[in-house]
């Protein structure tokens, strides 16, 4: 194998650990602070775009798109359903998604 191939293996096995790390802090929001939450979502995102990974499952649809913070309901986001519409509103900058039930 070439060097790139086997530089660029190790560089994404190193993401992905720190996607892994990064994951743990952001599943217990309560035993972190809102500081230390809202930069490891944002580190996530960027490490997620940067090498190409990919978010998880877990936290795809969670994401506020405008300021790269994981949207926890009720700590600091808004959740309103509306006609088979739920509005998911982000405290921090106003950004609302919209996902539709009416399947």
């Amino acid at each position: 194998m070439s060097r790139k191939k086997t530089l660029k293996k190790s560089r994404q096995n190193r993401a992905k650990l720190a996607q892994e790390y990064l994951q743990k802090i952001l599943e217990e929001p309560q035993k972190n602070s809102e500081d230390f939450l809202k930069t490891a979502s944002k580190q996530l995102w960027n490490i997620s775009t940067r090498h190409r990974i990919g978010l998880p499952e877990k936290f795809k649809n969670r994401f506020c798109r405008t300021c790269k913070n994981l949207l926890y309901p009720g700590l600091n986001s808004r959740v309103r359903i509306r006609s088979k519409v739920r509005y998911l509103t982000c405290n921090e900058c106003g950004m609302t998604k919209r996902t539709n039930f009416r399947r």
